[in-house]
């Protein structure tokens, strides 16, 4: 009995072994797929690491050699200071967030409504719209400024922020319908039947019952809105002309002088312009993941 007991022991320890093999036999396999990562990694956040640690570099040091004995040595705030001080980017972040958010909110209110209908009626021009939403993302935007801009100044909207809104929301509205349809697809129209017959209007349905559903679309087509309309630089360049009015974008360019340029009052300018993004970013991932993962199973 003792001698059985002894083996079953031995077996017992002996059985991890296989399993620490394997482990260390996928090390080198690993790390061939997570060295290349890496550095990819490396890439992507290289530029961003730089143009935050440039903003805290005194200007003296900016255009000279790093070593190991300067890296950290005089880092401060004051290109910040200089930024809010010396130039008008707190009056721009304002712009840019009152021109966004509404953008945002209208396009997400239009996009949805025009994807409850695409998604849910059957209609002879059904392909067609869906083709020329489709189309308009092929289109270069520069082309329009220049009708646009003719038919602004007739209509008195140009160095405005209801004018840029207005283009603003035209040119995103495209893709958020887009968006739209394909996570109101994956709803089920049971679901709008049962509410009809309970006595819902169709402005009910999609407020109490197809909203809830598609939440996490709902965030991914803002977020993808809102930066998209953050980033724009083009429009808001050519439409405002009144310094009192210009965006984030417009205020960085602005930085740039003929014959000098404080860099880092541009670099800490680049921080604050990419911080709401990447806060909103933050504070939604995880509405985000499930709203790009929305419908990619099918029940």
């Amino acid at each position: 009995m003792t001698t059985a007991r002894s083996d079953r022991m031995t077996v017992a320890r002996s059985r991890p072994a296989p399993r620490r093999a394997s482990r260390e036999n996928r090390r080198p396999r690993d790390l061939v797929f997570l060295v290349p990562f890496a550095v990819v990694l490396l890439v992507i956040l290289f530029p961003v690491i730089w143009m935050l640690y440039s903003s805290l570099r005194p200007v003296q040091a900016i255009s000279q050699g790093i070593t190991w004995r300067n890296v950290f040595s005089g880092l401060s705030l004051d290109s910040y200071a200089r930024l809010f001080e010396q130039t008008g980017f707190g009056r721009y972040l304002p712009n840019s967030i009152i021109v966004c958010v509404s953008g945002t909110v209208i396009t997400v209110a239009i996009a949805t409504l025009a994807g409850f209908a695409l998604s849910r009626f059957a209609f002879r021009g059904r392909p067609a719209v869906m083709l020329v939403l489709v189309a308009t993302q092929l289109l270069p935007f520069v082309v329009l400024i220049t009708p646009v801009y003719l038919l602004f100044a007739e209509l008195r909207l140009l160095n405005s922020f209801a004018g840029l809104i207005i283009v603003y929301v035209a040119i995103t509205t495209p893709l958020a319908t887009l968006l739209m349809t394909g996570f109101l697809n994956a709803v089920p129209q049971t679901l709008d039947e049962a509410a009809r017959i309970d006595g819902a209007s169709t402005l009910t349905v999609i407020v109490r019952v197809i909203a809830p559903l598609v939440w996490p679309g709902i965030v991914t087509v803002g977020v993808t809105t809102f930066i998209a309309m953050w980033d724009e630089f083009l429009f808001a360049q050519v439409f405002l002309t009144s310094d009192s009015l210009k965006t984030v974008q417009v205020g960085i360019a602005g930085l740039f002088g003929e014959y000098g340029t404080d860099w880092g009052v541009v670099m800490a300018a680049s921080v604050v312009a990419a911080l709401p993004t990447v806060v909103l970013f933050s504070l939604l991932q995880r509405r985000l993941v499930a709203g790009m993962t929305a419908g990619a199973v099918k029940e």
